[in-house]
């Protein structure tokens, strides 16, 4: 799996390359993360395109049927590609790695946000605001609501996290107290 990724990446930085020097990177990112999500919808389209008794030919020729008209000839040679190369099944990790270069192209950084509660626009700004400060960077928040943690927020920062959660803070706790001797 990590060298699929590996090579899902090499794939999706190849044509970040050519979107960027293009000046097409928005517009191949949209359609890759659309494609992506009508392959995710229904895998049929995919597996067609893996299926080793259907032609090379004859995959092109559908792709080119379908989509000559509706991705850029960029994305639609690179689609092509993947199916001379036998790399379909890797469609969805190179559009989520494509993303990934097009957020650090544009200085944003996904900030996942669990809290146990929902959070209001006023937190959330004020969040962001100080997300961004120490990262220098723009920040995208990604909430989601996890009642387990009891209160607070737990912030997951590229690599880094930070967990200001009741539950860990109870469990710190326990675990302090369960280290204190009593004689």
């Amino acid at each position: 799996m990590m060298r699929e990724t590996g090579v899902a990446r090499q794939y999706a930085q190849a044509l970040f390359n050519v979107a960027l020097t293009r000046e097409t990177v928005d517009i191949i990112g949209s359609e890759l993360f659309q494609l992506k999500s009508f392959s995710d919808k229904d895998n049929r389209f995919v597996n067609f395109l893996k299926a080793p008794q259907v032609l090379t030919e004859h995959k092109a020729a559908m792709v080119k049927s379908l989509f000559t008209t509706r991705l850029s000839p960029s994305l639609l040679s690179f689609l092509l590609l993947l199916i001379e190369k036998e790399r379909v099944g890797l469609l969805s990790d190179i559009a989520r790695e494509f993303e990934k270069f097009l957020e650090e192209h544009k200085g944003i950084i996904k900030a996942k946000v669990i809290t146990a509660v929902h959070i209001d626009q006023d937190y959330k700004n004020r969040l962001i605001e100080k997300l961004q400060g120490l990262t220098g960077k723009k920040i995208e928040l990604i909430q989601r609501i996890d009642p387990r943690i009891i209160g607070g927020i737990i912030v997951h920062l590229n690599f880094m996290v930070i967990d200001r959660s009741i539950r860990s803070r109870l469990e710190n706790l326990k675990h302090d107290l369960m280290a204190v001797k009593v004689h």
